[in-house]
């Protein structure tokens, strides 16, 4: 949900009227964030490209935001409404890019990951984004974001997008982990066999098993040794072996028992020690 908010109709300004007027030196920051994609300015980034002071940046960035050009989103925080949307002070920010510059903390991750990924058909409202602070919900323009709590030595597996500077995004290999791990932050269970399939050809297994322990859990290690296996990655016996040795005599469920999508038709893979109790996660060839 984006909030917006509402002025009073004297008060809105009317730049179908007025225009959006731009000087020679302010349209310079706004040329090279347009350059950059940057979609989120700060104070600080108008204090280190005029080389000015805090005191000066805030009246370049209050004129910016009166003639159109940048919408506050929080403290010391804007968003820039670039040339190419006209005279509409108000457009929609690429989700992604929005969250990870108001996020420098943090990585794009879970459902969100694999949406930007092209590995789910489904389009979240909100962006979700893994960091090491304490999870928490920002409502408000451009984007709602969750932030979703990661320990420090789960801190691992993402990359910078080629939109924008400054945005990470985690890998497609950790992408499954997480959505496995945590199916909550994720669209729920139906959607996770389309997720594996849609990663065949992109998500590397030694990736896989290197951040693997990170997430330091047995039965994680059980359940992606299983999905792997039923969804055709090719696993070589070494890597086999590792994750045998990594869940050596644990016994677990491939979800939590009565988790939404789960059901009482369970099936048990001796391999891997776990009990398959949801739907389109075994063959029907495999089933019999």
């Amino acid at each position: 949900m984006v909030l917006r908010t509402i002025m009073a109709p004297d008060d809105t300004p009317n730049f179908r009227e007025t225009g959006r007027r731009l000087s020679p030196v302010l349209s310079k920051i706004i040329l090279q964030a347009e350059e950059d994609n940057r979609q989120i300015l700060t104070t600080k980034d108008f204090v280190e490209f005029y080389e000015v002071t805090d005191t000066y940046a805030r009246k370049m960035i209050a004129h910016l935001v009166e003639t159109g050009w940048l919408v506050r989103v929080g403290p010391g925080k804007y968003q820039l409404q670039p040339a190419k949307t006209g005279l509409d002070p108000y457009p929609s920010a690429d989700k992604f890019v929005a969250a990870g510059q108001l996020s420098n903390d943090g990585f794009i991750a879970f459902g969100s990951a694999a949406e930007y990924h092209g590995l789910t058909t489904q389009v979240f409202q909100s962006v979700t984004v893994a960091t090491m602070k304490r999870g928490r919900v920002r409502e408000g323009p451009p984007v709602r974001i969750e932030y979703v709590h990661v320990n420090p030595h789960n801190f691992i597996g993402f990359q910078s997008i080629s939109k924008a500077p400054d945005v990470n995004v985690a890998t497609a290999e950790r992408t499954l982990l997480d959505v496995l791990d945590r199916p909550d932050y994720s669209g729920g269970i139906s959607d996770i066999p389309e997720i594996f399939r849609r990663a065949t050809s992109r998500a590397k297994v030694d990736k896989i098993l290197e951040y693997l322990p990170t997430y330091r859990s047995k039965s994680l290690v059980q359940r992606i040794g299983f999905m792997l296996e039923a969804f055709g990655y090719q696993l070589t016996s070494e890597q086999n072996a590792e994750l045998q040795k990594l869940s050596k005599g644990n016994y677990a469920y491939l979800f939590t028992a009565g988790y939404p999508g789960t059901d009482s038709h369970s099936r048990y893979n001796s391999k891997w020690r776990l009990v398959i109790n949801a739907p389109g996660f075994v063959s029907e060839e495999k089933a019999g």
